[in-house]
């Protein structure tokens, strides 16, 4: 199944490692050092418009892959088709 996450991108639910919702981890120290790394290996892609509501965990062959979106994550959760 594919999961839509907006502004058009349309993920394989299979890569999906997790969703989170970025006001609930934005100031963990987990989350920030995270960030950096995948910012430092560019692996976000930020979709959100500069509203973040969620962070997309996926992983595509052996990378790992963050997108931010400025849906929420219970919102994209139900997206599946």
């Amino acid at each position: 199944m594919y999961l839509h996450i907006g502004n058009g991108i349309v993920l394989n639910d299979i890569d999906i490692i997790a969703i989170f919702n970025i006001d609930y981890i934005k100031n963990t120290k987990d989350y920030k050092n995270f960030y950096e790394k995948l910012l430092a290996e560019n692996g976000v892609v930020d979709i959100s418009k500069e509203n973040p509501k969620s962070l997309i965990l996926v992983n595509k062959g052996n990378t790992i892959n963050a997108y931010i979106s400025n849906i929420n994550s219970n919102t994209i959760g139900k997206r599946k088709f």
